[in-house]
């Protein structure tokens, strides 16, 4: 069985690159709304691209709340940047 990882900033890099030429990835990460303190699980998404983050000015958690587009429903969704798990199918370490 052949085994494949990836640094979480590299993973992040290139996520960054394809969103800039409209190519989508898909990822994986564990649910986290901090204001209700709950999770939905792993949550699996198939097509999506990065889009503008926060700016520090509009939240404490701008460094680690990634903005997305899932592009299944073509709505704008975020995601924990400690809480992801995987990028096309590659464990992130």
């Amino acid at each position: 069985m052949y085994y494949c990882s990836m640094k979480l900033y590299d993973a992040i890099s290139q996520m960054r690159r394809l969103s800039a030429n409209n190519i989508p990835f898909s990822i994986s990460f564990v649910s986290l709304n901090q204001t209700k303190g709950t999770s939905n699980g792993e949550k699996n998404v198939s097509k999506c691209l990065l889009r503008k983050g926060l700016s520090k000015d509009e939240s404490d958690k701008a460094n680690l709340l990634i903005g997305y587009t899932d592009l299944s429903d073509n709505t704008n969704k975020w995601f924990y940047l400690p809480l992801l798990l995987k990028y096309n199918n590659i464990e992130l370490e």
